[in-house]
């Protein structure tokens, strides 16, 4: 079994772990491609990545998706649903096992005790305590990236409560 923990957005991330130790199988920043308003979630290239993480088998996998909440804009708003709901409708069509959590399920658990405004130093710091071998840098870039950070802490969330 693998769980996949999604940040939600444009600007998120996807990140793969093993059920039985932990380790992370494959992440990268979320897939994303031009559309008529600016950027999408590519869901075809999700599945790509998806597909390649899980050995081919998409149901060996427990997808967790971060729901849509907290948004500074009605623009973000807006971009954060259609993509919740853009991947969500991938996982039903396919019949995949999914589950949709809030930020702060997860960050209560993950990050107890954490405080608005802290929860991005907060999570690189348990995220390197977890996974001290991973930088989060993704290729091209120079500070870890935000989103597949949270997405593999979202994963190991739903491997510690056993989704």
């Amino acid at each position: 079994m693998i769980y996949i923990g999604i940040d939600n957005g444009i600007s998120g991330g996807i990140c793969a772990i093993s059920a039985h130790e932990g380790t992370i199988i494959s992440s990268c920043k979320m897939p994303i491609k031009k559309s008529r308003g600016g950027n999408e979630v590519d869901v075809r290239a999700f599945h790509h990545w998806a597909s390649e993480s899980t050995g081919g088998t998409l149901s060996n996998a427990v997808y967790i998706l971060e729901e849509p909440g907290g948004s500074k804009s009605a623009k973000a708003a807006k971009s954060m649903a259609g993509s919740f709901h853009c991947l969500r409708g991938f996982f039903e069509t396919k019949s995949l096992r999914w589950e949709r959590i809030t930020p702060q399920s997860w960050q209560k658990v993950i990050l107890p005790g954490c405080k608005a405004g802290e929860t991005k130093a907060r999570a690189l710091s348990r995220a390197s305590e977890l996974w001290p071998e991973e930088s989060f840098i993704q290729p091209g870039c120079r500070k870890p990236h935000d989103g597949i950070i949270d997405a593999a802490l979202i994963a190991e969330f739903s491997r510690r409560k056993g989704y």
